[in-house]
């Protein structure tokens, strides 16, 4: 069982026979890439070095291709030593940490993609980070009707946007709150908020910051009118 396309069948080496890097200090989101690697399939192949089968690049790859029963993997060979092989780990980690997104051209990719009958399925998104990322867009550049004046450019609620979504959860019956973090912390709190959903079970970040809140104060949950003691 396995799922890779026809251009990478001719690298496909049984999975078996590859071994995870022992000291790799990443530590991924298998379910995310089980999702992907089900729907689409593998589009890229994992880098093994030559001689200890070891993957360098494709760790978590290795562990979701594994818990979806397939047999074979694509894969490509270098041939290192310990000193490179552990630099060529490093740096592909440390490479995707060190980048950033556009947040309007990420949003719009996210929105075309949600109208579709898939929504955001097998993108790694979920429908919250789609809200988080209207909000944060709608405090950096609030929406102002022409010939009206600019509103307080620190109030998030003047934005038509977010106006619609926090709109849209009354008529659902929940509330919304809007999470303010510095950009270049984006990627840590998203990561943050996947280790969140995984650790409690949840699919949206809503129900998991709600059911870590209750694990952190019990006695809040208990009874919400009583005040939290320190």
């Amino acid at each position: 069982m396995t799922n890779i396309p026809e251009s990478l069948a001719a690298l496909a080496v049984p999975i078996k026979d590859l071994m995870p890097y022992g000291r790799n200090p990443r530590r991924g989101n298998v379910a995310v890439i089980q999702e992907s690697l089900a729907e689409h399939g593998q589009y890229r192949p994992v880098v093994v070095r030559r001689g200890t089968n070891e993957v360098l690049a494709g760790n978590h790859t290795l562990f979701a291709a594994r818990e979806l029963g397939w047999d074979q993997l694509a894969a490509t060979y270098v041939d290192v030593d310990d000193e490179q092989a552990a630099r060529i780990v490093l740096v592909d980690n440390r490479a995707a940490d060190m980048g950033s997104y556009d947040d309007a051209d990420l949003l719009e990719i996210l929105k075309e993609l949600d109208a579709t009958d898939a929504g955001l399925g097998a993108t790694g998104y979920a429908d919250d980070d789609l809200d988080d990322l209207v909000a944060l867009l709608s405090e950096k550049e609030p929406t102002v009707p022409a010939g009206t004046e600019s509103p307080d450019k620190d109030n998030a609620w003047e934005s038509t946007d977010l106006k619609e979504y926090a709109e849209r959860y009354e008529e659902q019956g929940r509330r919304l709150i809007v999470l303010d973090y510095d950009r270049s912390t984006y990627a840590r709190v998203t990561a943050g908020m996947d280790q969140l959903r995984t650790k409690y079970g949840e699919e949206s970040n809503s129900a998991a910051v709600a059911a870590h809140l209750a694990a952190l104060f019990p006695q809040a949950t208990a009874d919400a009118t009583e005040p939290i003691s320190a």
